[in-house]
């Protein structure tokens, strides 16, 4: 019996580890654990005012702030029947923009390319991409360094935002910045360009890359917007498609528990969310990947003329998961597109970015795009105005039993290579790359902690779930 484990998995946000277990050059199991202690932020939110929680559910994460600020406002606003200001919208969804500039490009170029651009085994990292391609990495600098200027400017500061409240904004942006910001907006777009061109290259002459990762026929979500079910990851319907391109379902997001069920994981520290009418076989992929399949098109010129180039090597509905890392690259360049959009917006500059509100009971949930996925929020609050029900399901808990069976399809295919020595390094590598194509933030899907207590010298077992 060989036992291998993976501990840290490298370029992820938080912690995890695989353990895979080969008998006679055959795979006997595999495990992907997330190993991040559960923080129970829905127990820190009951109790606490409504306002308070756009506040406290972004410290879930340090990657993912804006998408949990703005899903926990959105939440209460539902609940409370209010709607913000159009000004508010147009300063949130700049945010938004911002915050997947700076996570889509922090992904590409630091966690993912390294790993498809050739680079020595001791030497796949961000570091030696500059090295070997000095202006690329410049660029993603440069890109990612603009994407937190955006989010600083519309949240009051670049982690753990500040300005969005119950009725709108607490900060309107001063028209100097507007104008500073777009100046140097137009630039970096065109640096997009360059990088986006240098990524679909690797891909364009490298069949491998495209294929090299299983492709499970799974169902996928995502929002969409409009009667063409255009992309869009502030605001929409939900839409579940089916691995074939199928409609599943259309859905208010407000009532997502009719269509999403949550199970735990005995060897995982995640909730795991499936679609509730096929039971907890009905998994649900969601992310870049997803949203490509599931929305009809990128509303933006430039993003639309990647995504074509994008369906050339994936064509919809794709199953692969190597199309994570590509699908990233045009919605990269729309959250650029769609930050100059509302730069570009007279309306942007208004002063009218707030409505009085009252605090009341009510019940309400919603959905946000965050970079890697749907993610989404509910709360139930009580007349006093203070929460008495919180529940949040990230992206990663979504995506969790599709990254276990996609590394097990791995591992059964190069079972034989975790026994051989020499071959292990590169054997643990793609398993490493499957899990980083997903991109997981593992720090907000921990929900659940299973542990032990001795009372009294005897072994109690102790489950908590959040």
């Amino acid at each position: 019996m060989t036992k291998v484990e993976i501990d840290p998995l490298t370029r992820i946000e938080g912690m995890g580890k695989i353990k895979v277990e080969v008998e006679n050059n055959e795979l006997k199991d595999l495990k992907f654990q997330i190993t991040v202690a559960p923080r129970f932020f829905e127990y820190l939110l009951t109790g606490k005012r409504a306002e308070e929680a756009p506040r406290l559910t972004q410290r879930i994460c340090g990657i993912c702030y804006v998408s949990h600020h703005l899903a926990s406002v959105k939440a209460i606003e539902n609940a409370w029947g209010v709607t913000p200001t159009e000004t508010a919208i147009k300063l949130r969804r700049l945010m938004n923009a911002g915050g997947y500039v700076t996570s889509h490009s922090l992904h590409s170029a630091f966690l993912a390319v390294p790993d498809l651009i050739g680079l020595p085994e001791d030497g796949r990292n961000f570091i030696a991409l500059m090295g070997k391609y000095p202006e690329i990495g410049k660029a993603a600098l440069k890109i990612h360094a603009y994407g937190n200027k955006v989010v600083e400017a519309s949240g009051g500061r670049i982690v753990q935002v500040v300005t969005s409240v119950p009725g709108g904004q607490t900060l309107a942006l001063k028209e100097e910045r507007r104008r500073e910001l777009l100046e140097e907006g137009k630039e970096v777009l065109e640096l997009m360009k360059v990088y986006a061109d240098f990524v679909f290259d690797v891909y364009e002459k490298d069949s491998l890359v495209c294929s090299q990762f299983p492709d499970l026929e799974t169902n996928f979500m995502g929002l969409v917007n409009g009667p063409d079910d255009h992309y869009d990851v502030y605001d929409g319907k939900g839409r579940i498609i089916s691995g074939t391109g199928k409609e599943v379902v259309k859905f208010d997001t407000n009532y997502y528990y009719n269509y999403i069920q949550e199970a735990v994981w005995e060897h995982s520290s995640t909730k795991v969310p499936y679609y509730k009418p096929e039971g907890v076989n009905g998994n649900l992929r969601v992310g870049p990947l997803a949203r490509l399949n599931v929305a009809s098109k990128l509303p933006w010129p430039v993003a639309h003329e990647y995504e074509e180039r994008y369906l050339k090597l994936f064509p919809r509905p794709c199953l692969q998961v190597q199309g994570f890392n590509l699908a990233r690259i045009p919605e990269l360049i729309a959250g650029q597109e769609e930050v100059l959009q509302m730069l570009e917006d007279p309306q942007i500059t208004s002063t009218d970015i707030r409505k009085p509100v009252k605090s009341r009971g009510g019940e309400g949930a919603s959905f946000i795009e965050a970079p890697r996925g749907v993610l989404t929020h509910h709360y139930v609050i009580d007349d006093n105005g203070l929460i008495r029900y919180a529940n949040i399901m990230a992206p990663t808990t979504y995506n969790h039993p599709l990254i276990q069976h996609d590394l097990y399809a791995n591992a059964k295919i190069y079972a034989s290579e975790f026994a051989d020595k020499k071959k292990r390094a590169e054997a643990c590598w793609r398993l490493e790359k499957i899990v980083r194509a997903y991109d997981p933030c593992t720090s907000c899907s921990v929900h659940m902690v299973d542990f032990d207590l001795k009372v009294d010298g005897k072994m109690v077992e102790v489950r908590e779930v959040s």
